[in-house]
């Protein structure tokens, strides 16, 4: 799909600026909910500070190109086939043809960007959709140290589920990535984003713009 591919062009650039841009900061730990096949995950280990990195990827045929793709370096990488959310249950997960852009958010409906990217993704009709596992943050980490983290959210409208699922082990991450969207193409609320994360003791440190300026990535450090 060439959507995809110009999608993914500008993804890699996007990437590598946030990573470019992380070097300096003081972390050793990779969590990416989001995995995708792995496209955030690359250009972080450049970064030779990292010890271990969490990678969370619930489709299925993506899941496995994920391995695949970094199948040589899996003694510092653990692969987990399963979202994360606020409790453990099954979920409906929708499935797009830019497999990247899945999601287990409802969908405003009355979203014009909503319309028009079900179009250029040909998704406009009969979304498919399949069920996959839930977990809890706090449960996944609860034996794991993750004190120096960066923890990058890319979950297309979920976010405050995953952070709902991570009261506790929040305390010991440092920093937060999260996808902002200006199109409310989902029916969520970024505002109680932000005030969680206020509640928690962080505050922005850098905003990065995607070159399509669709959306944006806003880094938080945690300040107390």
């Amino acid at each position: 799909m060439i959507i995809e591919k110009i999608f993914n062009f500008f993804s890699k650039y996007h990437h590598t600026l946030i990573s470019n841009y992380s070097k300096k900061l003081d972390f050793d730990t990779l969590i990416d909910v989001g995995a995708h096949e792995g496209e955030f995950l690359s250009c972080f280990l450049k970064i030779k500070k990292i010890k271990r990195f969490y990678c969370f990827e619930p489709q299925s045929e993506v899941f496995e190109k994920l391995k695949r793709n970094f199948k040589h370096q899996d003694k510092k990488i653990f692969f987990y086939r399963f979202a994360l959310g606020k409790r453990f249950e099954k979920k409906k997960l929708f499935l797009m043809n830019l497999t990247s852009t899945a999601t287990m958010s409802s969908f405003n409906k009355k979203s014009f960007y909503l319309k028009f990217k079900r179009f250029i993704l040909m998704n406009d009709k009969n979304i498919k959709t399949t069920i996959v596992e839930q977990r809890k943050f706090d449960d996944v980490f609860r034996d794991i140290e993750i004190k120096k983290s960066f923890f990058k959210l890319d979950v297309e409208g979920y976010e405050l589920n995953v952070l709902e699922g991570a009261k506790k082990k929040i305390k010991s991450i440092k920093y937060i990535l999260i996808e902002h969207q200006f199109f409310n193409q989902y029916n969520n609320n970024f505002a109680k984003i932000k005030k969680f994360l206020k509640k928690n003791n962080f505050e922005i440190l850098k905003i990065f713009y995607f070159p399509t300026f669709h959306y944006r990535d806003i880094l938080y450090r945690k300040v107390r």
